[in-house]
């Protein structure tokens, strides 16, 4: 079994969630004023900039953010936004302890092995979740010729996965273990970029490969793929699996102007729980997003809250299965890191 990292930095380098579909928006971190360095909304200040880290997938509210204004009333005025988009969870986390960032949009693991180690986070709102049987659940896949089943024919067998100790690899691990087998002994695993998934799979790299939303719905369309197992096979908990968390003092410092965004992030949520195609093609046609735009239009996408709450239940049984793992020593506070308060009501 892998040994538990005990080391900030360890944690900082391998705890790595989805990267996908990609828009025009920075890879690395902007120059900025450090958390809590901004001036208060109000009295004629000028609006508190809120530094971002996110990724190239299942973020599109935060997208329409940017190209949809008319959803965001208090943009421009007690905050403005700025995104910059990571590969994964690592260099989101390494940004923010480096003060480069406010808020990051991250994978719920990774907020919980980080919160275990000490760094100081609060979890505000929920991204998108792994919902068992609502809503797409992220797939992996297996090309329909290579023998590959059922969990039976996985033994022996390469995954791929964007990175160790990240949600994929929890998923993969889970099912694993739901079909009587050692993920540590009965497979083996490959670090590979979710936009190369497809190519290592069709070369044999690897003979099960992740697939999220836009590349699931675009691998099953190419009629070369069959899922084998996917999310919710040996996790039936309602994930929360990206959620927005941000730096305390950064919080306590713009409280009004986190609510304020809050608010707008809500509004531009709802208007994709309930416009999801035509929020889709507002994104192709802005660029935001760089997929086949039938595929992407049209596809199932993975359930979201409704009002940007995150599921209690859910971290707490997440969290029992880090511990399995040995990915966290001991249980975080989840009452300490969890603070829905500043959602609109």
């Amino acid at each position: 079994m892998r040994k538990s990292m005990g080391k900030i930095a360890m944690i900082l380098g391998l705890a790595v969630g989805l990267t996908a579909c990609g828009s025009g928006q920075s890879a690395q971190p902007s120059s900025g004023s450090a958390s809590g360095g901004q001036p208060a909304a109000g009295g004629g200040s000028q609006p508190v900039e809120i530094r971002l880290g996110g990724g190239f997938s299942s973020e599109e509210p935060l997208w329409l953010m940017q190209v949809n204004p008319s959803l965001t009333p208090n943009q421009g005025k007690s905050y403005t936004l700025n995104i910059t988009q990571f590969r994964a969870n690592a260099d989101r986390l390494n940004a923010y302890q480096a003060n480069q960032i406010d808020v990051a949009s991250i994978g719920q693991g990774a907020t919980l092995v980080a919160a275990s180690q000490g760094i100081p986070l609060k979890v505000i709102a929920s991204v998108i979740k792994e919902t068992p049987g609502k809503g797409f659940n992220t797939m992996f896949m297996a090309l329909k010729d290579s023998g590959i089943n059922s969990m039976a024919d996985v033994k022996g067998k390469v995954i791929g996965i964007p990175d160790f100790k990240s949600p994929t690899d929890m998923w993969a691990r889970a099912a694993i273990r739901s079909a009587g087998m050692d993920p540590d002994k009965d497979v083996k695993y490959a670090i590979i970029p979710i936009p190369s998934m497809t190519e290592a799979v069709k070369s044999k790299k690897i003979d099960i490969g992740m697939f999220p939303q836009p590349f699931g719905a675009t691998a099953l369309k190419a009629g070369e793929f069959k899922e084998v197992f996917n999310a919710k096979t040996g996790v039936q908990a309602d994930e929360d699996f990206l959620s927005m968390m941000v730096n305390p003092e950064f919080l306590k410092n713009n409280e009004q102007a986190v609510k304020d965004f809050l608010s707008d992030y809500v509004a531009a949520l709802k208007y994709y729980n309930e416009n999801g195609t035509e929020a889709r093609k507002l994104l192709i046609e802005k660029q935001k997003v760089k997929a086949e735009p039938d595929v992407y239009i049209n596809l199932t996408d993975n359930n979201r809250s409704t009002d940007g709450k995150v599921d209690p239940e859910g971290w707490k049984a997440v969290q029992d299965i880090l511990l399995q793992e040995k990915w966290i020593d001991k249980p975080v506070d989840l009452n300490a890191i969890i603070d829905m308060s500043y959602l609109p009501k």
